[in-house]
């Protein structure tokens, strides 16, 4: 069996340094490059290998058959620990490239790294809800002007 608590609390960490450039670092020149070319390649070779082992288990008796094109079938797939924690660092890397997202358009957009915060913190907790607080404080400048 994969060490998967460690791994869980590797990858958590890779991520949070990822959001601690964006957020302390927002001026420093390699910000970008790194969140990128180190937080979320790292993760995505990570993520890469978690999904190739969870594919690779059975699933588990009576927790019907796993698969993309049905709640039951995602339901059967989260069941097993290796493709949890394979769905949460893809979860993790995402939200990172959101971030990376957020931090680039906010910049053209001349919005300042202060009124990116909120949408940086809703994001690392709430995925698209951070997204959506970006596109909104971003929409709402370009009517305001």
């Amino acid at each position: 069996m994969t060490p998967l608590k460690p791994l869980f609390k590797l990858t958590s960490l890779i991520a949070l340094g990822g959001w601690l450039m964006l957020v302390c670092l927002p001026f420093w020149t390699y910000t970008d490059e790194l969140v990128l070319g180190l937080s979320v390649v790292l993760l995505a070779i990570v993520y890469s290998w978690l999904l190739f082992a969870a594919m690779r288990q059975r699933p588990e008796p009576g927790s019907g058959k796993p698969g993309f094109f049905s709640l039951g079938g995602v339901l059967s797939l989260l069941r097993q620990p290796t493709a949890a924690l394979a769905a949460w660092v893809h979860i993790l890397a995402f939200d990172l490239m959101v971030g990376l997202y957020i931090r680039h358009e906010g910049a053209i957009a001349g919005i300042s790294h202060w009124a990116l915060l909120p949408c940086y913190v809703l994001t690392l907790m709430f995925g698209p809800l951070g997204l959506l607080a970006f596109l909104g404080l971003r929409w709402g400048l370009v009517v305001a002007a």
